[in-house]
């Protein structure tokens, strides 16, 4: 920061789908497994593990988790998503964020900043190919797609978000 013009500071960012995807880092099961437990607490606390990993290699931001609602069983990221339904990413995204963000204070160096990922409409992509567009009316969008995203970022304070590929209608 000291050095930078706009003192803007360094922020690194590891991919932490199902743990860090790291070379001896501990690898968790999909989030499409842990969808199936419908367990915030187990969820929390396996997130709350990989971002310990991730922010004693140096890491400050995680690329997720996936809040994304998979629609179309023939998108290939359906894994990386907690499942089907809405209210299920919420629950599982707001403890997965909790997780990893802690209190969000980070200064116990064991926390990183989640990153709620692809908004938006992205798991109802046009014959299932990633990055085809969502053809979905706003109602679906709004009570669909955009719930998981709107709560957690309400509910669990998630501070980041990855913009999706695809365009929508």
């Amino acid at each position: 920061i000291e050095h930078s013009r706009l003192g803007i500071p360094v922020i690194f960012h590891e991919e932490c789908l199902h743990g860090l995807a790291a070379k001896n880092a501990t690898s968790f099961p999909q989030p499409i497994g842990l969808g199936a437990t419908f367990n915030p607490a187990l969820v929390e606390a396996l997130y709350a593990m990989a971002a310990e990993e991730a922010r004693t290699r140096g890491a400050h931001q995680a690329l997720t988790p996936v809040v994304a609602v998979a629609r179309d069983a023939r998108w290939g990221r359906v894994e990386e998503t907690f499942g089907e339904d809405p209210y299920l990413n919420t629950q599982l995204g707001s403890a997965a964020v909790r997780g990893f963000q802690g209190d969000r204070t980070f200064k116990d160096k064991k926390h990183v900043l989640a990153t709620l990922k692809h908004f938006a409409a992205h798991g109802q992509p046009e014959s299932g190919q990633n990055c085809g567009p969502a053809n979905v009316s706003e109602r679906v969008l709004r009570e669909t797609f955009l719930h998981p995203f709107r709560d957690c970022i309400r509910q669990a304070g998630a501070v980041s978000v990855m913009a999706s590929y695809n365009e929508i209608d």
